[in-house]
């Protein structure tokens, strides 16, 4: 139900399940909702952007692991949490990789269609550092699956809301979560979402880096202003960049052939992994990479010149509709850049950093709940995880949403609680004001982009980091918006400033060397230790870091071994 509300000076809206962002993990778990409630449930899904077109998920291939019915379920589960270096929720991987065919014919039940080989099997493809684990995705790439998705949702009932950025979770005095308030991107217009249960999918924060430039996943820090724990902020999604242009595929490329060389022609990867090479997971390519840069030996490039002429075409046919249209544009362009020496760097692209849940998907805080990248089932997802986790969270994280339905009345709206938050969003608004928001945010890209600070991190580097922090976040509380859009953008910076302050924290905190944690001065993995969560939550005086044990119900944390494929590769098989 949509009202306009002199009252609340805005839109009043009442629903049972609220899905904050649009990507796999929300589209997914409104789905979910829709199907597991009872007819008549009114579910509301939320973005600030356009719904089916936002998203990691809408940028890329959609590649995603699922497991078939014949497939080794237990030993791609032992694969992806020794992948995870044991910095997993057990539990929660398990039943993604158990429910992933019965999702995949969900998809296909909605007019996705999937490659598939002359005697109907899908076609698959093994991913970087797994074994076991094959990958597959949809014709037509992300945004199809993406919109198709959309589509389904509104032939269900879910109810869209489009361009609502959100500014605030309610709270209600109550001690759970009750909706949330928020703004509309482009009329500036004041919303208030009344909820039952609310379900964060917001992605994980970005320095808007990369192609996820416009995706700055900031309800995980809604979450903890209204209470919820945080985990995995010490891990990034690290890999390798190139400032020419971006394409999905480069696990692919070296399966066929492609070497990282450095600027004197040296394929380096070996010297760093001498198991993987450049099959390695990409934060591992992205410390040796910034290793050599350290050397002097940058500019670095992905050297794709032995693929065979026979197949590379297939690798400027992406399904990706605005990577092939690029890749059209540049024409015979860019065949030559990609397969000749192509410039690459090491990027940090976002943090891991997701709402701490149990394999519920349910948050510390009654009526909260997390999904897609927004929760930190994992601290490393893989070529074709990061999707798979989003769609299997979304749809654990709907269902519960609904199991919640039974204990949760519909929270009586606080006015003064409304008022407190409407306030507090428009406070930064000043028509006389400059733009300055991404002054600041370049300040601090160029802090946390840093190789030694974002990759390859010692005590004193991050220690030194976090003062900077202070003094951009002094510098920040100075400056307003004069409109809406400005608006937006500063609210984003602002929780960039806070996601920093954590990141910093939690590498400080973690004394070991771990997936993408790579600390000069604590090397070695120390699983006596640091086999542990990281949790950080808002204390008296700030931010307050805990260990949580990680329990191992399903399998031993052992390192992972050189895949079988590798090794034939290696010695000259096929």
């Amino acid at each position: 139900m949509v009202t306009p509300s002199p009252a609340l000076d805005g839109i009043l809206i009442e629903t049972d399940v609220l899905v904050i962002g649009g990507g796999a993990g929300g589209l997914l778990a409104a789905l979910s909702a829709k199907r597991h409630g009872p007819p008549g449930t009114r579910v509301t899904l939320a973005d600030s952007w356009m719904i089916g077109r936002t998203g990691h998920t809408a940028f890329s291939n959609a590649w995603m692991i699922v497991a078939l019915p014949d497939d080794d379920l237990d030993g791609i589960t032992r694969e992806i949490v020794a992948g995870n270096d044991g910095i997993a929720d057990q539990l929660l991987v398990r039943e993604v990789l158990a429910d992933s065919y019965a999702r995949h014919k969900n998809f296909e039940g909605i007019g996705l269609k999937f490659p598939r080989a002359d005697d109907g099997s899908y076609l698959r493809r093994p991913t970087r550092g797994l074994d076991l684990a094959r990958v597959l995705c949809p014709e037509g790439g992300g945004l199809e699956f993406t919109w198709r998705l959309r589509l389904a949702l509104a032939d269900e009932g879910v109810q869209l809301l489009d361009r609502i950025f959100v500014t605030g979770l309610l709270g209600g005095g109550t001690g759970r979560i009750g909706g949330a308030v928020g703004i509309h991107t482009r009329t500036g217009e004041f919303h208030v979402i009344k909820a039952r249960s609310t379900i964060v999918a917001t992605n994980a924060i970005t320095f808007r880096s990369g192609f996820v430039r416009d995706i700055t996943g900031i309800g995980t820090l809604l979450a903890y202003r209204a209470g919820a724990s945080l985990r995995n902020a010490e891990f990034s999604y690290v890999r390798p960049g190139t400032p020419k242009f971006y394409f999905e595929g480069i696990t692919f490329a070296i399966q066929e052939g492609a070497h990282f060389s450095n600027a004197h022609g040296d394929a380096f990867m070996r010297r760093y992994e001498p198991d993987w090479g450049d099959e390695a997971d990409v934060p591992r390519i992205a410390r040796a990479m910034a290793q050599e840069k350290r050397k002097g030996n940058a500019p670095l490039y992905l050297d794709m010149s032995a693929i065979p002429e026979s197949i590379r075409d297939d690798f400027l046919r992406s399904k990706v509709k605005w990577m092939d249209n690029f890749f059209r544009k540049l024409g015979s362009e860019a065949k030559t850049d990609m397969f000749g020496k192509t410039p690459y760097y090491a990027l940090n692209q976002m943090t891991k950093m997701g709402i701490r849940t149990g394999p519920d998907c349910r948050s510390d805080v009654p009526g909260l709940l997390a999904a897609g990248l927004a929760q930190a089932g994992c601290a490393n997802h893989f070529a074709g995880f990061h999707i798979g986790l989003c769609v299997g969270n979304g749809w654990i994280a709907g269902r519960s949403a609904i199991e919640d339905l039974d204990r949760h009345n519909a929270l009586a709206l606080d006015a003064a609680e409304v008022r407190a938050l409407r306030d507090e969003m428009r406070q930064p608004l000043r028509s006389s004001a400059q733009a300055e928001s991404d002054r600041i945010l370049r300040d601090l890209q160029t802090l946390m982009f840093a190789y030694d600070i974002g990759i390859l991190k010692h005590a004193d580097r991050l220690e030194s980091g976090m003062a900077k922090i202070d003094a951009l976040s002094d510098e920040f509380a100075n400056i307003a918006a004069p409109h809406t859009h400005e608006l937006v953008r500063l609210k984003e910076t602002e929780a960039m400033l806070l996601a920093a302050r954590f990141i910093l924290g939690a590498s400080l905190e973690r004394t070991e060397s771990r997936l993408s944690h790579f600390r000069e001065d604590f090397e070695v993995r120390d699983d006596a230790n640091w086999l542990v969560w990281v949790d950080i939550a808002e204390g008296k005086d700030g931010p307050e870091l805990t260990r949580t044990p990680i329990p191992t119900p399903l399998c031993d944390v052992t390192p992972v071994r050189r895949p079988t494929r590798a090794i034939r590769r290696a010695v000259g098989g096929s």
